[in-house]
């Protein structure tokens, strides 16, 4: 109620007292005054009209024409041909909402809001920001985690838990995508790189404790002819020969019963 004695009345919106003047006169009511101050009273009334008109987008179409081949764009509140409207598959039109420059201001403000978009990339791909990934390129001194010689310029990642390892240059991380991050692959062609570095000889040998990579059964036994072939001296060439020739062999063998 009104404050006789101050000429004031408390506004439940304000949260103050405020001078009877701010309020309209309501007859309906035992001080004769608005519950709300003239300010709040607006706002509220305002508020109740947008409701009951509803959204933007359906109080536009209540009180004006969009010709056909045309859109609106409420950030502007211009009508625009759908051609100035990005294309999009995720609503009916087959247009954004919005024209192409509300569109790219819209984006603009959505990654200054996150950080900018390298750091939306990073986020939504690997669940890092950039502020992360500068402090591991600072922590490897820039260079690669494998190869400490390129630029590290890629983030690597465990492709089975999603977990981020470290920063690779383009060339050993694109190696690890080619072996699927097999470590027995992996140590597999090194044994194979190795081996060709100091004769043929050393190939297929495995180091103490690590699983062989061997052909499937019915082969034709190819690592035996490797060994018997090395004995008798044929070249390298001729042992790869002679195990197509022995796989080819096994396949025309009549199935045992």
């Amino acid at each position: 109620m009104a404050d006789k004695n101050g000429g004031e009345k408390f506004c439940p919106d304000c949260g103050a007292h405020r001078p009877v003047e701010d309020f309209t006169r309501d007859r309906r009511r035992r001080d004769g005054l608005a519950f709300y101050c003239r300010d709040h009273a607006r706002r509220r009334l305002r508020a109740s009209k947008e409701r009951r008109q509803g959204p933007p987008k359906r109080r536009f179409a209540l009180d004006r024409h969009v010709p056909d081949g045309h859109k609106w764009c409420p950030d502007c509140d211009a009508v625009k041909p759908l051609a100035d409207f990005p294309k999009t598959s995720a609503t009916k039109s087959g247009r954004h909402s919005y024209c192409r420059p509300c569109h790219n201001a819209r984006g603009r403000a959505s990654l200054d809001k996150i950080g900018g978009s390298r750091t939306y990339h990073l986020k939504r791909r690997y669940g890092i920001t950039a502020e992360d990934a500068d402090a591991m390129l600072a922590a490897q001194d820039g260079r690669c985690a494998i190869c400490r010689a390129a630029p590290a310029a890629h983030i690597d990642h465990d492709h089975d838990t999603g977990r981020v390892r470290q920063l690779l240059c383009f060339g050993c991380n694109g190696g690890l995508g080619q072996f699927k991050d097999d470590p027995a692959t992996l140590r597999a062609a090194a044994r194979y790189v190795e081996g060709h570095r100091a004769g043929p000889t050393r190939a297929d040998e495995p180091e103490a404790g690590e699983r062989v990579l061997r052909a499937p059964r019915g082969s034709g036994d190819p690592g035996g002819l490797a060994v018997r072939g090395r004995a008798a001296g044929c070249s390298h060439r001729d042992v790869v020969r002679a195990r197509v020739a022995a796989v080819i062999a096994s396949l025309d063998r009549p199935p045992p019963h």
